[in-house]
């Protein structure tokens, strides 16, 4: 398809030229009869047409010394024609004026209107500057179109019909329209209606006057500057002048001076705001009430557009607040009615930290954001933050922008156009799943009902978001495909399979078992002096694999196979060099082929077959940090034993055999279509094939078999399958055996590891004949819980065995005087941990 339009490229844009012509003929024609047709909608009864002298109406001059304003008429001005709904004009007591949204029209009041006017009261609506639609009265026939000017606007409106003093009604942006009023001429303002309003500046968005007013740049860009270069002939988008509008009033308003009108107000004030509106902020009608003296609070269980879904509601409160206060004499009544309270999130904690959140300074809440959002879930907390309306959706884009960009750039993509693409679509997609998903999924739960039901919904949610998260996206991009199907169906056999979980899913559930086994044993690390002869607590973290093997090979069992650590010095031929000389002189290593691996490695990660000098020399180069060599192992077989010594003679807890993954072909098919056609493979097919990037086109002749992993390691390719008909009395003292002649740091010994052993057979493992190729740590799995044959229950039941055997463990060696790790020194070594993973990631 590009290529054709490459290749057609005048065709092509003369096309899109005809189109955007055209397009813009239609929004013209559209516009031009929106003026002529519109006035004459809505309520049949009591509509009349007024004359505005100006066209540009009320170019204001603002004081900030006074606080004043004063109008003049621009030069060359012409009419406004305006059209009002007047219902019951004949009646003579305080009208009710109602002013619309931004966006909006008179036209969204024709059910509230009626609803107000059954009691024979005179409502008043109309629409507000560059709103109105007829004759000339499109946003760009006037200068300003603030809330200041809005107000000016509105008195002169009841200046021309004579009325001297009317019960206003701001609902949503109008709110700033209303308080305007109410300062500039409290004599003609009976009572004012803050309805789903806006105030402060403090509850708007973000809070921050700047940040707010550099969102309504980009909402320029997007939905008024861009749109003139795209044939999109209203779909969506609407009148060009309306989006001039609503954009104009939100860029022209400064509602900074809104605080301290609401504090020195006088004028009796209802704040009516529904509990559940997701554009106005709950919180920001009750921050509104504090402020202002004279007002009475009233929550409902309604949303933003309380005014046409629940007019009749909304029409019974306002019309008892105006009826009290048409005598200007009445006192203000305050105090709150809550007709929906909410629970705030966890307590009392949750309530002072989103009390502080939603007034908190943008240059700290982005940073929060960015390190908060830093993994999925934190991700997940931020959306749902955001569809909660706890959060501004502009300040949470940003945090995660930031992070999602320093992560780029640390992946070393920062110079791919595309990348910075989704560094700033990808937040977008989060947050606006998660709002979708809270506001119609699991609002009810976060913020109404019981306590209980109120702290599972937001951890649902969490939860539930982070699926959603990952895997909608995806869905969306590979649903089109077949191939893009089988990778669909691969995410979610991961996702059903607890083989394929991330860790956190296995551990998260036992959180409360580790916190009980580090109360019960006196120490939150006390598992680390589980092996006193291996360092780094045990083996938490970033231990050396070299030095490990020196300790196994102190038993002088010839089952351990022999390895060295290469020099950490001279270049990377200068250390195959060496390697090749010791491979002469040292029978135990074997010669070529020879195994070579990161001495601090884990999960498999860069291990690899070398069989030539050439193979080392590019592993060297291509392994940062220090490496070692081992013999190979020519035993077909591989099983992991995780043995404990847990009081006494030691003892396997489990066996887990190892299947490796191999591809049968089929004579037509290529070796990348193979394997995301396999059920199992393609569960693991971005690891494989990037390990045979150079073959993913071969076709495997019908009957051949390629062996994609050797590595017994599950993230590398290999099947796990639990297997206690393993456990003999054989295997069982070899292992007890090779264990006890364990001599590590300071002649320290072996009590928790799993052993990875390579065998000919059942019957030879049975009598202990095996190649002991590494022993891992005390953060070592048994490895049977990746077993597809089992369950989650199964796996989660065992982790919780096997590590309250390592706190006994510990707790016994603790007692013998071996010290576990501090917290620092556990902090310090996963961060140099993470930095080798990182560093070894990068090099494979």
């Amino acid at each position: 398809m590009l290529a054709w339009i490459r290749r057609h490229w005048r065709v092509v844009g003369a096309c899109y030229i005809m189109l955007l012509a055209l397009s813009h003929i239609a929004l013209a024609w559209d516009d031009y009869t929106a003026q002529v047709t519109r006035g004459f909608m809505g309520t049949a009864q009591g509509r009349i047409t007024l004359a505005i002298d100006t066209r540009g109406l009320p170019v204001i001059a603002f004081d900030p010394a006074t606080g004043l304003s004063s109008y003049t008429n621009r030069e060359g001005a012409g009419t406004v024609d305006l059209p009002v709904f007047d219902l019951n004009p004949e009646f003579d007591g305080v009208p009710v004026v109602l002013l619309h949204g931004t966006p909006g029209s008179a036209y969204g009041f024709n059910t509230l209107g009626p609803a107000l006017a059954s009691d024979s009261r005179r409502v008043i609506y109309f629409d507000l500057p560059g709103f109105a639609t007829m004759g000339g009265g499109k946003a760009d026939a006037f200068e300003d179109l603030s809330a200041t000017t809005y107000a000016f606007f509105v008195l002169r409106v009841l200046e021309t019909l004579s009325i001297e003093r009317a019960h206003i009604v701001g609902w949503s942006n109008s709110g700033a329209v209303a308080l305007r009023m109410a300062h500039d001429s409290p004599e003609a303002v009976a009572s004012i209606t803050m309805l789903g309003a806006v105030g402060a500046q403090e509850t708007e968005g973000s809070g921050s006057y700047f940040f707010e007013h550099a969102k309504y740049a980009v909402g320029w860009g997007s939905l008024v500057w861009a749109p003139n270069f795209v044939p999109h002939f209203g779909v969506l988008l609407g009148p060009d002048s309306e989006r001039r509008a609503f954009l104009g009033n939100f860029w022209d308003t400064d509602q900074r001076p809104l605080a301290g009108i609401m504090r020195n107000l006088r004028t009796p004030t209802l704040i009516l705001h529904g509990r559940d509106d997701f554009l106005v902020a709950d919180w920001a009608a009750e921050y509104h009430h504090e402020l202002i003296p004279s007002s009475a609070l009233v929550m409902t269980d309604g949303d933003h557009f309380m005014p046409f879904l629940a007019a009749e509601d909304t029409a019974r409160h306002i019309a008892e607040f105006v009826r009290r206060h048409d005598d200007p004499d009445a006192s203000a009544v305050g105090g709150t009615v809550d007709l929906a309270p909410r629970v705030k999130p966890f307590g009392g904690i949750g309530e002072a930290g989103l009390d502080w959140l939603h007034f908190a300074p943008v240059l700290i809440v982005v940073p929060l954001v960015t390190l908060v959002g830093w993994v999925l879930p934190g991700r997940a907390w931020v959306a749902v933050l955001v569809g909660a309306t706890e959060l501004d959706i502009g300040v949470a884009w940003l945090g995660l922008a930031v992070g999602k960009g320093v992560r780029t750039i640390r992946s070393g993509n920062g110079r791919n156009p595309t990348k910075w693409v989704g560094v700033l679509a990808e937040p977008v997609g989060q947050l606006g799943l998660g709002f979708v998903f809270v506001q119609v999924v699991a609002r009810p739960a976060i913020r109404f009902g019981p306590d209980w039901l109120h702290w599972l919904g937001w951890l649902l949610a969490v939860v539930l978001l982070s699926v959603l998260v990952r895997v909608l996206p995806m869905m969306v991009r590979h649903v089109w495909t077949t191939r893009g199907r089988r990778r669909l169906g691969a995410s979610l056999a991961r996702l059903t399979n607890h083989e394929w979980w991330p860790s956190w899913a296995y551990y998260a559930p036992l959180l409360p078992w580790f916190a009980w086994l580090s109360v019960r044993h006196r120490g939150v690390l006390v598992f680390t002096a589980c092996n006193p002869g291996i360092a780094n607590g045990g083996g938490l973290a970033g231990e050396s694999k070299g030095a490990i093997l020196d300790g196994l090979l102190a038993s002088a069992d010839e089952r351990v196979l022999y390895g060295e650590r290469l020099p950490d010095d001279g270049s990377s031929e200068e250390r195959a060099a060496w390697l090749m000389q010791r491979l002469a002189d040292e029978p135990r290593l074997g010669g070529l082929p020879i195994v070579m691996k990161p001495d601090a490695g884990e999960q498999g990660r860069g291990i690899r077959i070398c069989r030539s000098r050439a193979d080392v020399e590019a592993f060297v180069r291509d392994t940062p940090g220090p490496v070692m060599a081992q013999r190979l192992s020519t035993k077909p077989n591989e099983v992991g034993v995780f043995y404990v010594r847990d009081g006494g003679l030691g003892r396997v807890f489990s066996v887990n055999r190892k299947v490796f993954p191999v591809l049968t072909g089929d004579g037509r098919r290529t070796l990348e279509h193979l394997i995301w056609r396999h059920k199992r493979l393609r569960c693991q097919a971005e690891t494989f094939l990037e390990r045979f990037a150079g073959r993913r086109g071969d076709v495997l002749a019908e009957g051949e078999e390629l062996v994609l992993s050797w590595a017994g390691n599950h993230r590398q390719g290999c099947e796990f399958r639990d297997a206690p008909e393993l456990i003999t009395p054989g295997l069982e003292e070899a292992v007890r055996s090779i264990a006890s002649g364990f001599a590590g740091v300071d002649g320290g010994g072996l009590d928790y590891g799993r052993f990875d052993l390579r065998y000919d057979d059942d019957r030879a493992l049975a009598r202990g004949e095996f190649d002991v190729v590494e022993v891992n740590g005390v953060t070592s799995e048994s490895t049977s819980i990746y077993d597809p044959r089992r369950s989650a229950w199964f796996a989660w039941r065992t982790l919780a065995r096997q590590w309250s055997i390592a706190y006994r463990i510990g707790k016994r060696n603790r007692a013998a005087g071996h010290r576990p790790v501090s917290l620092f020194e556990a902090w310090r070594m996963s961060r140099s941990h993470l930095r080798e993973r990182r560093r070894l990631g990068h090099a494979s």
